[in-house]
């Protein structure tokens, strides 16, 4: 478990500017979609993990986020933090256009290197998969294409992508994606998928599995890089309203 630093701790100077600070971060994952309402999150001890922070910084920000009416705690056996219906500009106007604002800039030049990477995962996969893993994806691209609920959407993006990522069977290559994964999502691994981004994700989604299952590795690496821009491309119409 993480002990508080001294700046954790209550009283400490800066202890509210981290709070704060990783309070307005959940604001603007849940802002992007990378929390749907209804979503848990995840708990105390993994976000403290994800972020570099302690429990108690942790509980702080949840406290705040709470306060604005995004997130709920349920008790029970299916308990946990819970992201409710209030919409974020309503709750905390400008908070996740500051932190955008704050983080693209050294984001696109990082998102770059993601897209290459993720390209020679589909590139590497559209080489080496079996006929097993090939229905395995078809199958999730089947779903995913089925699903208005991004939520859903979300869960099935993360399983076809580590499909993806099992037919390459390169441990370098799925190391250096969740680490890229991880970054790219403001550090809490979550890929935003608010409701609008859905078309744009099915079509290139049936485009990358296309060329996977043909085994067009060339063409599997163009459609990746490309894909892997809807993250950025998402952030910049949070930040901006420029479209999908």
């Amino acid at each position: 478990m993480l002990e508080p630093s001294r700046t954790d701790l209550p009283g400490a100077g800066g202890a509210r500017s981290a709070t704060q600070e990783l309070a307005d971060r959940i604001v603007t994952a849940i802002a992007i979609g990378a929390y749907s309402p209804g979503d848990r999150l995840p708990p105390e001890r993994d976000l403290a993990e994800r972020q570099g922070v302690s429990r108690v910084t942790v509980r702080g920000a949840l406290k705040i986020v709470g306060e604005l009416g995004l997130i709920e705690s349920r008790r029970g056996r299916d308990g946990g933090t819970f992201v409710t219906f209030k919409r974020v500009d309503e709750a905390s106007p400008n908070t996740a256009q500051r932190i955008l604002g704050q983080e693209l800039p050294q984001l696109r030049d990082f998102f770059d290197y993601r897209c290459l990477v993720e390209g020679l995962v589909a590139r590497t996969a559209a080489e080496r998969h079996d006929e097993a893993q090939a229905k395995t994806l078809q199958a999730l691209l089947d779903r995913f294409c089925d699903t208005d609920d991004a939520s859903v959407a979300r869960q099935l993006d993360e399983r076809l992508h580590d499909c993806i990522m099992a037919m390459a069977d390169n441990h370098h290559l799925v190391a250096q994606s969740r680490q890229l994964t991880a970054r790219a999502t403001l550090g809490f691994g979550s890929e935003p998928y608010p409701a609008e981004s859905l078309p744009r994700a099915r079509r290139e989604h049936r485009e990358l599995v296309q060329a996977i299952l043909e085994r067009r590795a060339d063409d599997a690496f163009s459609v990746a890089q490309h894909h892997f821009t809807l993250t950025l491309a998402i952030m910049e119409h949070s930040l901006d309203g420029r479209p999908l």
